[in-house]
């Protein structure tokens, strides 16, 4: 059995996700700017776990959809980290990204 292509892309932009907010951690000064990157951080890393958990399912056009959303919101939510001083938009940024991660989430628990 071999791993869905379209989860592994997606379980990478996680990590790369992850390794993003790590570094902007490292930076932040301010201490609401670290809190909230300390708790979407561990958000990412949960999905991270359940992809991983899910990385053998079929490759079907519904996952390959969904993962295609992820992508798209990806250049919008790496602008947010860029600029990370504007918490409240990155946070509505996040939110939605990882809305749309579960989405895939659901379709795959459900092949």
């Amino acid at each position: 059995m071999e791993k869905n292509p379209d989860l592994v892309a997606l379980q990478a932009s996680l990590g790369e996700i992850v390794d993003s907010l790590a570094r902007q951690q490292e930076e932040a000064t301010d201490p609401a700017v670290i809190k909230a990157l300390a708790i979407e951080i561990r958000e990412v890393l949960f999905r991270v776990t359940t992809v991983q958990q899910l990385l053998f399912r079929q490759q079907t056009d519904q996952i390959a959809q969904a993962v295609e959303q992820v992508d798209d919101a990806r250049a919008d939510l790496d602008k947010a980290i860029a600029d990370i001083e504007k918490l409240n938009r990155f946070l509505r940024t996040i939110s939605g990204f990882l809305g749309l991660v579960d989405k895939v989430l659901d379709v795959a628990k459900l092949i």
